[in-house]
């Protein structure tokens, strides 16, 4: 019996699967239940890493949402550069954009 509790974490669903969190673009108010879907399956895995959920975020909606996401400078290692030390935008950052 496996006690290491990385081994018993849950993973993220695959795209399309029944289990993944959904949005339908034609209703935009409905984006924070998705991204609050979101952080319960990022607490769920034991993701922290904001590339990783920025990257799975976009896998779960559209070709074309995801490209415009993309397309935002705080999706990608862009740099914030300002009063503190430059560093990459967060996950939370890129989600208010």
């Amino acid at each position: 019996m496996n006690n290491d509790p990385a081994a018993r974490r849950a993973r993220m669903p695959p795209r399309n699967d029944t289990t993944a969190p959904k949005w339908d673009e034609s209703r935009p108010r409905e984006l924070s239940q998705y991204f609050k879907e979101l952080e319960y399956l990022f607490a769920d895995c034991g993701i922290a890493d904001d590339t990783q959920k920025k990257e799975y975020a976009s896998r779960y909606v559209s070709y074309d949402t995801a490209e415009t996401w993309l397309g935002l400078p705080e999706f990608g290692n862009n740099i914030i550069i300002g009063n503190d030390a430059p560093r990459p935008y967060t996950y939370q950052e890129w989600k208010a954009a």
